[in-house]
């Protein structure tokens, strides 16, 4: 399937999803749409998987990290870490506005969708 193909079946995912027009959906950059006066990431589950990776390690950078102490920093196990944050689910780190997953199928592909504003 092609970039386009799967680009145009996303955009179907997501009007599915909210029960509008295909041409009511606006591609903004990467897997994000606007629809509806919304922001909206859609993606395949390996997508999704790969976003969540992503957004952890920027956790851990951003947030763990700079408040660590140097000195305990190499007791601090990530992958325990990431583990124990996967807990609450991708929906958690991907959907900042309500933390919630929505799936539909379209073309034999499922996409997750996630409302980010």
């Amino acid at each position: 399937m092609s970039n386009i193909d799967q680009d145009n079946d996303k955009e179907q995912a997501l009007a599915k999803h909210l029960g509008c027009e295909v041409e009511d959906i606006k591609p903004e950059y990467g897997n994000e749409y606007a629809a509806e006066g919304k922001q909206y990431l859609v993606v395949t589950d390996e997508e999704a998987d790969e976003l969540w990776e992503a957004d952890l390690e920027n956790y851990l950078e951003e947030c763990i990290y700079p408040d660590l102490p140097e000195n305990l920093r190499f007791y601090f196990d990530d992958e325990k870490w990431k583990r124990d944050a996967r807990i609450d689910g991708r929906a958690h780190s991907l959907s900042r506005y309500d933390g919630s997953e929505d799936d539909q199928e379209i073309n034999g592909v499922t996409y997750y969708i996630y409302r980010t504003n």
